[in-house]
């Protein structure tokens, strides 16, 4: 049972772990002692943690720095996800022009280039996922969330930033994403109506 007190936060072990082991070695062992120890290992672990959360989430000197990896390359983020997106923008861009609008002579130019590209199945996945994978990361960078402590109370603050070229990509992302959407819905209703 001794050992249980291991699972409490250093501070309040050098504080009281002499006294309640003392009186674990008193008591009788069962079920509802052992709950009771674990519970307030628990207890007292959240409230370790509590006391860790900022009092004051902005510093008198500003903003604090972004903690985030991912916050702190937002361009390069962006042209990333521009780069996964270009395939399925190309493919859209493409088949609308071939099938929907029918420019002459198109359809029977990339024809075979669509078929043996999309052949393999993995490529229909990617380019289904790109547009969604693109966006996440384009916006990953634009969010920051925080945790802090004002009067006791637990505030948590959502801020958004609006980087262009981030911005751009994510428009870029959910015009593509629809229209993808768009193009797999109708050729399932002619497929279906057929």
């Amino acid at each position: 049972m001794k050992r249980l007190l291991r699972l409490y936060p250093s501070a309040w072990r050098a504080r009281y772990e002499a006294e309640v082991a003392e009186l674990l070695d008193e008591l009788p062992t069962d079920h509802a002692m052992l709950l009771d120890v674990i519970r307030g290992a628990l207890v007292e672990r959240a409230r370790a943690a509590w006391r860790l959360i900022p009092a004051n989430p902005v510093p008198a000197g500003g903003p604090p720095m972004l903690e985030h990896p991912l916050q702190r390359h937002p361009t390069s983020l962006a042209l990333l996800a521009l780069v996964m997106v270009a395939p399925t923008f190309l493919f859209v861009f493409v088949s609308l022009l071939a099938y929907q609008i029918e420019v002459p002579g198109l359809a029977t130019a990339v024809e075979p280039a669509l078929q043996a590209l999309t052949a393999p199945r993995w490529v229909d996945l990617f380019l289904l996922g790109a547009p969604f994978l693109a966006f996440l990361l384009a916006v990953v960078p634009l969010v920051g969330i925080g945790l802090g402590r004002v009067d006791g109370e637990l505030h948590v603050t959502i801020s958004l930033r609006a980087r262009a070229l981030n911005v751009a990509v994510l428009i870029l992302c959910v015009l593509v994403g629809g229209l993808l959407v768009a193009y797999l819905v109708t050729e399932f209703l002619f497929e279906a109506a057929r």
